[in-house]
């Protein structure tokens, strides 16, 4: 079984006059920097594979992006996934030594900037063997369920403030594409297999980048898990096909407590939590099958704890799971602001009501919190008929001021919660103490600099170390790796590669 992971980073940057550097400007200074840093002789323009075997590179969105190298277990897919967090750190932290007009620069594992609807991704890729049809009906179930482990935020449709397990969740709008870039579908149908074996790639778009090792150890464990079921013939995604899986999805995403429930095939209605546990048998069921990996047994304690945590209640993994984390955080803000969570739900409603008059207006200006506040004669009858409703539950309009406030202050500390250095409040409250996330045996340092020893990224990375180092010129991807100067090619089209065996490079073909 081979797996990896990647993730886009947001980096933003001030200069020494406290002025937000361009984007372009950032991240073009931020890839020659990473050229320079991490070795010169490679011909590709936007990224360097590096000693570990993983891939860094200038994505065509605009952000910098993290792969890792080919993995056979999900510690170590979450060791190299860490270990690309503190490349792109200390990256950063020295960028400034050749840009002293740059005096701050900061980078966050972010998924969403909510003002402009920005998304940083975080996917995930799988070796199999199954016809690529057959799996959306095994795992879209999955899936839509899988929002319990989920990055935590807001709701981006909500003009007030909508807590979610899962900010990306409501982004995505179709159950299958091929396409990930202009659409987001639960279930990505592309199959790019990056090998020559016959095997393919499953590449899960719908998630997003975590900071707990818990949560990351198991978005990728049971995910792999699944897959290997269906690889020997299992089905378990018959019994809990949903009938609407995007609603479903949403319907998840805004229940903290899990108890929403979501029609499925039978027509019996199942919470997030009943369909993982069914996935979570099938799985116990086939433990000890000799063609099941040697961590499947640990994946499914750990799954089965988390899952009995969530069921007793949000509390359970609020030093735990990400979007509990956050919510705790945020909970504490507008504690400190004198605002009471549960008038979140009310403000939504009064702010969602006044948007969609406004939008019925058919006004080009689309709609603003300060339109409230100013009053604007398109909103003031329905302000006046929202009265009664916002003050029989304990808030009035006057508090709206505040409430904006505090909105814009829980945007920023959801962008800083993923922060990669101290200053963010993930690593705040690790090194603090307060957590209980963390996953034994996910040793980072070394995968900073050693690839894994068990599939073709222990060739490359020895192999791009060796060429760097002797500053040979070279070309290389995911199957193959060119020896420009000395014309020749080393095949990695097999993803268990063990033996470095080069040959001559083809003449080039020559047209009239």
């Amino acid at each position: 079984m081979v797996m990896g992971g990647e993730t886009e980073y947001a980096i933003s940057a001030r200069d020494t006059q406290g002025t937000i550097v361009d984007q372009l400007t950032l991240l073009a200074r931020f890839l020659d920097h990473a050229k320079r840093t991490l070795g010169q002789t490679s011909t590709a323009d936007r990224g360097r594979f590096l000693p570990n075997g993983g891939l860094l590179y200038l994505d065509s969105g605009l952000h910098m992006e993290w792969a890792t190298p080919e993995c056979t277990s999900p510690f170590d897919v979450v060791r190299f996934l860490k270990a690309g967090d503190r490349i792109i750190q200390d990256l950063a932290s020295s960028m400034t030594c050749r840009w002293p007009d740059m005096s701050e620069i900061f980078c966050s594992r972010s998924n969403v900037d909510y003002l402009s609807k920005t998304l940083w991704a975080a996917h995930e890729s799988y070796m199999h063997e199954i016809a690529p049809g057959a799996l959306p009906a095994e795992l879209v179930p999955f899936l839509a369920s899988r929002v319990i482990l989920g990055a935590g935020g807001w709701d981006y449709r909500s003009p007030a403030l909508r807590f979610t397990l899962s900010p990306r969740a409501h982004f995505i709008t179709q159950v299958t594409d091929r396409d990930s870039q202009h659409s987001r579908p639960l279930f990505h149908t592309k199959d790019e297999p990056l090998s020559r074996t016959g095997s393919h790639r499953l590449h899960v778009a719908c998630s997003e980048t975590l900071c707990s090792d818990v949560a990351n150890v198991l978005r990728f464990g049971t995910t792999a898990l699944v897959l290997a079921l269906v690889e020997r013939g299992v089905r378990p995604g018959r019994e809990v096909g949903l009938i609407s899986p995007i609603a479903a999805l949403h319907r998840f995403a805004l229940d903290p407590e899990c108890r929403a429930r979501a029609v499925i095939a039978t027509r019996q209605r199942l919470t997030a939590l009943e369909i993982q546990r069914h996935y979570l048998s099938s799985v116990e069921r086939n433990l000890g099958e000799s063609d099941l990996p040697d961590w499947a047994e640990r994946i499914c304690v750990l799954w089965k704890a988390t899952l009995d945590d969530l069921e007793r209640g949000s509390s359970r993994v609020d030093a735990t799971l990400d979007w509990a984390i956050k919510r705790r955080l945020f909970s504490r803000r507008l504690g400190s602001r004198g605002i009471e969570w549960t008038t979140l739900r009310t403000w939504d409603t009064a702010l969602t009501r006044l948007e969609h008059v406004w939008n019925a207006a058919n006004r080009d200006q689309p709609f603003e919190l300060r339109l409230v506040l100013e009053n604007d004669p398109t909103l003031t009858p329905e302000i006046r008929r929202l009265t009664p409703f916002v003050e029989s539950q304990g808030v009035s309009w006057s508090q709206l001021p505040e409430f904006i406030t505090a909105r814009d202050e829980l945007f920023e500390l959801d962008a800083r919660y993923g922060g990669l250095d101290s200053r963010g409040l993930f690593n705040a409250l690790d090194a603090s103490g307060t957590l209980r996330h963390q996953v034994p045996g996910l040793d980072v340092t070394n995968a900073v600099t050693s690839p894994p020893p068990d599939t073709r990224a222990r060739i490359r990375g020895d192999v791009v170390q060796r060429l760097s180092r002797a500053g040979t010129k070279y070309a290389a991807d995911w199957i193959k790796i060119c020896d420009l100067d000395h014309r020749r090619e080393l095949d990695l089209a097999n993803p268990f590669e063990t033996q470095e065996e080069w040959r001559e490079m083809p003449a080039p073909v020559l047209t009239r």
